[in-house]
């Protein structure tokens, strides 16, 4: 803004032109906010494919054992004419092709949520923004139709007997039962994603025990509300068959119990409950656009620790190689130690709580996970398997020093 605009005193006849100046600055700021967001949106699109993709092969595969399984003369009605054990098969499937979808390509690339109200408790948890929450929910709900349409076209007849795969309640239950029912599976189901993916030890497992839960819950609950967990999935059968009668359960119950998840993580875990990603299968191989992700890739000559800064955070190597370097008093570097997979790093300033005794530097593109204070805590306390691995790793290099020393 110009002198005389700020400084208060402007005569009358400026006022108006203070006043347009000052506008044009809020315009060209909410401007540049815009632009930024498109910018954003426009370089995820490569996720936001993914995940359209992903959900489609999803639906395909679900909706598929839907109709293989009950619909009217199927031969499967005659091989298994359990219905119990035929809802299992289906939940196998269904599950299955989810999992298959998550572990796939696709699914690293995105995360794999295929889900809306995965994505959403993922946003109310912080780990996805805004615009990418919108981008992928209409991700999800595209991907879904696509997927029952080609189910449709392929299915015919015995697609339509099965009304798509449309999500109703049981004739035995009212609207309300499926919709507590639908609230406390999907509750269960993102719990059970949270715990795994902020767990060193079950990240990589998601997929599978989040997969063997949907196709149990499909089993047990499925009479009940059709088991959908998934707004997406509900949306696109009642799309196309045009009957959306208790629709909305699928989406307030689903979000209402992903959401209430998130909470009950927080308060259960705390700080412990940002240790990990917005993704389900979590690799080097694909970048990640979530905040707060604890996989962190380090280019080569990154320092990813200062000598003197104060100890707040240790990490451990996936992948690539780290050295050890301590800066002498003439300026030349001595190096301490090379760390490769699965070695810790910084962990001796966060049991001492002292300023870094040296640097680490990176020397071959590495991904490493990182811990925070308190995780470190949590680690030590109640996983003595990864705590053993950490003490010889420390006895090692303290062995190692004492024989440069020697020598």
């Amino acid at each position: 803004m110009d002198r005389e605009c700020a400084s208060g005193g402007v005569a009358s006849k400026n006022n108006g032109a203070c006043q347009s100046r000052a506008l044009t600055g809020i315009f060209v700021s909410g401007s540049v906010r815009l632009d930024r967001k498109r910018i954003l949106v426009k370089s995820h699109l490569p996720e936001y494919f993914a995940e359209f993709l992903g959900t489609a092969i999803m639906m395909i595969v679900g909706i598929g054992a839907v109709t293989v399984m009950w619909s009217d003369g199927s031969i499967m009605r005659e091989l298994i004419p359990n219905e119990p054990l035929r809802r299992l098969c289906t939940g196998l499937l269904f599950a299955g092709g989810g999992t298959a979808v998550v572990l796939s390509p696709l699914g690293q690339r995105s995360g794999g949520h295929l889900n809306p109200a995965v994505t959403l408790a993922f946003w109310v948890k912080g780990q996805v923004t805004g615009p990418d929450a919108v981008a992928y929910c209409i991700a999800q709900m595209s991907g879904a139709v696509l997927g029952v349409m080609i189910v449709a076209l392929v299915g015919g007849a015995a697609a339509q007997s099965v009304q798509l795969g449309l999500t109703t309640p049981g004739a035995e239950y009212s609207t309300g039962i499926a919709l507590g029912a639908e609230f406390v599976i999907t509750f269960m189901l993102m719990f059970t994603i949270l715990y795994c993916v902020n767990e060193p030890r079950h990240a990589a497992r998601t997929p599978y025990f989040a997969g063997l839960l949907v196709a149990l819950l499909v089993f047990v609950e499925a009479p009940v509300s059709g088991t959908s967990l998934n707004p997406a999935r509900s949306f696109a059968p009642a799309l196309l068959t045009s009957v959306f009668d208790g629709f909305w359960l699928y989406c307030v119950g689903p979000v209402a119990g992903a959401v209430l998840a998130v909470f009950v993580h927080g308060w259960t875990f705390g700080a412990r409950a940002r240790a990990g990603c917005a993704k389900l299968f979590h690799t080097e191989r694909y970048r990640c656009i979530f905040t707060d992700c604890s996989h962190t890739l380090f280019p080569v000559g990154a320092v990813v620790l200062h000598e003197g800064d104060i100890a707040d955070r240790a990490y451990v190597v996936e992948r690539g190689e780290l050295e050890v370097r301590k800066r002498n008093a003439d300026g030349s570097e001595l190096v301490l130690a090379k760390l490769g997979p699965g070695e810790w790093v910084g962990e001796m300033g966060l049991l001492l709580q002292l300023p870094r005794s040296a640097s680490v530097v990176v020397t071959r593109a590495a991904s490493l996970r990182k811990v925070t204070i308190d995780n470190f805590a949590h680690v030590i306390a109640e996983h003595p398997t990864e705590t053993r691995e950490l003490l010889q790793q420390l006895a090692g290099r303290l062995h190692e020093a004492d024989r440069r020393l020697v020598l």
